[in-house]
């Protein structure tokens, strides 16, 4: 049996990699680590993904989404590094040209930009399927997000089922570390994920406007793009909010998420249009 576990560039799946590697290593035949670059991660990300290579030799395969526009023929894997992996939104924008806008109606991204990427190369080492699991860091106290559909796809979660760990307990390891995720968790690995609360995004656009560029471009020449209504542009964010909306409503007053703030003071703020959320937390896995 071999392994391939998906590396998101978050904590939680940092620690589960280096766990996988320093403990299970003599029970698969092979083990292939993978990480997908959407080309609008955070630079911290990346620095973390590479910190991780050198400091624990991960080997991590870096690759990208290579989009053929030809509808019916799957995405397909671009290798790339640390050093030449897209920072400028490419990989991103080859998917939105054949796609469209992804939103929380369309929630393709992740499908086309890690899932298709990845699975394409595991196919490229000759793994076919049952010959592998797919490791996935959720932790012991995230078993809500454990896939109903892990026995079927062979995925393994070690970090809620054998080394039960939470949140707290990996933050409380990583802080022992010559090197951690310089990233506030509200930020998360993708820039504006659109799974983010409204005053999450808000608060992100109030401190760096730049993250939502590349998003307001996209809004303007592929808004239409893609197999879907086209009586109006599609937009990112819920409640049909576009990247200038979220840019010009921070720019009035709110009150900030503040990740320093207790859980508890945080859930007394919560309102439905403000505080709902899709399930991003530190990193979008693949399943």
């Amino acid at each position: 049996m071999n392994l391939f576990i998906s590396f998101s560039g978050g904590k939680t799946s940092a620690y589960m990699t280096k766990w996988l590697l320093d403990n299970k290593k003599g029970d698969y035949d092979e083990i292939v680590v993978l990480f997908a670059n959407t080309g609008q991660e955070n630079e911290e990300t990346l620095n973390f993904v590479n910190q991780c290579d050198i400091n624990f030799k991960f080997n991590t395969v870096w690759l990208e989404a290579l989009v053929n526009p030809e509808f019916g023929c799957g995405t397909r894997e671009l290798i790339t590094n640390y050093e030449s992996a897209s920072r400028n939104g490419a990989p991103f924008e080859r998917v939105i040209k054949k796609y469209g806008i992804p939103n929380k109606a369309a929630p393709f991204c992740t499908r086309e930009l890690k899932l298709a990427p990845m699975n394409s190369y595991i196919k490229s080492l000759g793994w076919k399927k049952g010959t592998y699991e797919t490791a996935i860091g959720i932790r012991f106290d995230e078993m809500d997000r454990v896939s109903s559909k892990m026995k079927e796809l062979n995925i393994i979660y070690p970090l809620a089922e054998e080394n039960k760990q939470t949140k707290q307990s990996i933050n409380r390891w990583w802080e022992r570390q010559s090197f951690n995720l310089n990233l506030p968790e509200h930020y998360g690995n993708c820039k504006t994920c659109f799974k983010k609360s409204r005053r999450k995004l808000l608060t992100i656009a109030q401190d760096n406007p730049e993250f939502f560029k590349f998003f307001d471009e996209m809004e303007m020449k592929h808004g239409r793009t893609g197999n879907h209504s086209r009586d109006e542009n599609r937009k990112f964010f819920r409640d049909r909010e576009s990247a200038k909306d979220i840019l010009a409503a921070s720019k009035q007053h709110f009150k900030r998420y503040d990740p320093r703030e207790s859980i508890d003071t945080n859930l007394d703020l919560f309102n439905e249009f403000m505080d709902s959320a899709n399930g991003c937390s530190e990193s979008c896995e693949v399943y």
